[in-house]
């Protein structure tokens, strides 16, 4: 039996489960980062502060924290934690996005299979919960592992850089927070489109769509949250862009005509 064999059978297994101890520690532990956001920014905003300010500093130390974290670690357990296979099976990789044409494999280590399936790690237990819902979690897929790394080392940080640009916005760095905003929130929309799009063109074979809470709460509400949110943080940003743009054409007409009176 191959790797995916039973990684596919292990997660159908644990289907009918639905609060297991993994499930409510993997829950618990989102919940306590929502918290802690919500505390930190709390306290690292001065006061007094509107809501939109903290709502947008919460969000986005919430999405640092996220992804340095609980996607840090799946990259971790993409690249150093794996299972010595006895012959290489093309089996391992069942996703068309997860090897090369040449069939090269992955790091090229055709003699091992990686990702948090072969760990029991606490961080590897919330992936492999998490797999129950998308099997491609469980391994290594080559395009998750892609969008991750952006995501981990550039999105990560830039959100971080925006709490940072909102604890200090009194230093007029009001264009730099709205246009990092901009960047990073269409990163997050996009990376969300490129997750599941090789799914919907593969007929979802990854995706476990026949549970309610794995469909429902872990596919579509954990990220549907990286689109709904975005888009909202979209929709403001271009709001203040468009101000601070008409008060910058108002600032160019008024000097004009002082010009002219002179």
């Amino acid at each position: 039996m191959s790797i995916h064999d039973q990684v596919t059978r292990s997660t159908n297994s644990a289907a009918g489960a639905l609060l297991s101890l993994t499930t409510v520690l993997s829950l618990s532990s989102l919940t306590l980062l929502v918290l802690l956001a919500i505390q930190l920014s709390y306290q690292l905003l001065p006061k007094p502060v509107a809501r939109q300010t903290l709502l947008l500093h919460t969000w986005h130390l919430f999405d640092f924290l996220t992804h340095t974290i609980f996607e840090g670690s799946y990259l971790y357990h993409s690249f150093f934690t794996y299972a010595a296979l006895a012959t290489p099976s093309p089996s391992d990789y069942p996703h068309p996005a997860s090897v090369k044409p040449n069939g090269q494999a992955f790091l090229g280590h055709p003699e091992r299979t990686y990702g948090p399936a072969h760990s029991t790690h606490p961080t590897a237990l919330l992936w492999q919960e998490y797999a129950r819902a998308d099997r491609r979690w469980a391994r290594t897929d080559t395009n998750i592992i892609s969008i991750e790394l952006l995501t981990v080392f550039v999105a990560g940080p830039l959100a971080l850089y925006i709490c940072y640009l909102l604890q200090n916005a009194h230093r007029k760095s009001g264009a730099s927070q709205w246009f990092c905003m901009t960047v990073l929130a269409t990163g997050e929309i996009y990376g969300g489109f490129m997750t599941f799009a090789p799914e919907w063109m593969t007929g979802n074979a990854s995706l476990n769509t026949g549970n309610w809470m794995h469909l429902w709460l872990y596919l579509v509400v954990f990220n549907g949250l990286w689109v709904a949110i975005p888009g909202w943080v979209l929709w403001v940003a271009c709001g203040e862009l468009n101000k601070a743009w008409r008060r910058g054409e108002e600032a160019a007409d008024s000097r004009r005509k002082k010009k002219k009176k002179k």
